[in-house]
């Protein structure tokens, strides 16, 4: 059997969409579906659209909630009520594609992998601002690791709105991490590159499978000034809460390439305010202030042993 998982935080409407493309899916597999849908702690009316699409789905549909909130914590309990043999998650603000579900068991039996992840791509359902540069492109939420099938290594993760899990591998590499990921409405996250790393650091068999494709919503929403500084500074303290702890941190705080890149970036957003510059070009130098402040502000918590950190605080 293969589940499908789906968790959800106040986004009824953006759900229902979710499930109906998974309604879509053409699954001709000899093997069984099912979908099940973790509420974490939704105050709208994702309930009713659950037990509506109970009566129409196809294939089995279950909903459970998860009362501590996380989507670390929603995505274990995905995992403990499923019953497949894998667990595939998508977001509640993407969309499947019809060949999705098909791809990733085909995928599954070709290799036996442990960890399977998908090509992610942008559906922008409003017009990209003239300020969003490439570089600036890390909460839009897009993965492709090429038109083929390969066996990942080190550094390559995935996205956890198209990723699956052998639920068998789950008792030597582990759940996902609850310390980590979002909690509300902040974007801390950081539970999918850790366990992507710790299932390869531990031997799993990690694939990417190109034909198994999901779109992410980009709507207007997030792609306002104040959604993007409020991104990078919480994904700032994200990657800072992550780093490897050095014994010479004790002295240096940091590694010294992130002293430099924090000094190149103070300097970058104090002569975007006082030269001559763009509203565009001063916009993206704040950004990248704002991310490098908010990592050294999470070191700094580290190194003076404080509890809780920056991180552990942002709710």
């Amino acid at each position: 059997m293969l589940s499908l998982a789906v968790c959800s935080y106040n986004r009824c409407e953006s759900l229902r969409e979710t499930l109906q493309s998974l309604a879509k899916l053409r699954w001709d597999a000899r093997e069984a579906l099912e979908i099940v849908v973790v509420d974490n702690n939704s105050a709208d009316r994702t309930r009713d659209v659950v037990e509506a699409f109970r009566r129409t789905m196809a294939w089995p549909v279950h909903y459970v909630k998860e009362p501590r909130q996380g989507i670390a914590s929603a995505r274990n309990r995905a995992l403990d009520t499923a019953r497949g043999t894998y667990v595939a998650f998508i977001d509640d603000d993407a969309l499947a594609d019809p060949e999705w579900a098909t791809a990733i068991w085909r995928c599954a039996e070709d290799t036996q992998a442990d960890l399977i992840g998908g090509t992610v791509r942008p559906l922008w359902l409003t017009e990209r601002p003239r300020w969003l540069s490439d570089d600036l492109l890390g909460p839009i939420m897009a993965l492709d690791y090429g038109p083929h099938r390969k066996r990942c290594a080190n550094g390559e993760t995935f996205l956890t709105t198209n990723c699956t899990l052998r639920r068998a591998s789950l008792e030597r590499h582990g759940a996902f991490e609850t310390s980590l990921g979002r909690r509300g409405q902040r974007w801390i996250g950081g539970e999918d590159v850790e366990l992507c790393r710790r299932w390869l650091r531990r031997g799993a068999h990690v694939v990417y499978e190109p034909a198994a494709i999901v779109q992410h919503k980009v709507e207007a929403t997030r792609v306002t000034p104040a959604f993007y500084r409020r991104w990078f500074e919480d994904i700032g303290y994200t990657q800072a809460h992550q780093l490897d702890w050095k014994w010479h941190h004790r002295l240096s705080v940091l590694p010294a390439w992130r002293w430099k890149q924090l000094a190149r970036a103070g300097a970058n957003y104090a002569r975007a305010r006082v030269a001559p510059s763009s509203d565009e070009a001063r916009f993206q130098a704040e950004l990248w202030w704002l991310f490098q402040r908010s990592f050294m502000r999470e070191r700094l918590d580290h190194w003076r042993s404080k509890v809780p950190c920056r991180f552990a605080n942002v709710r």
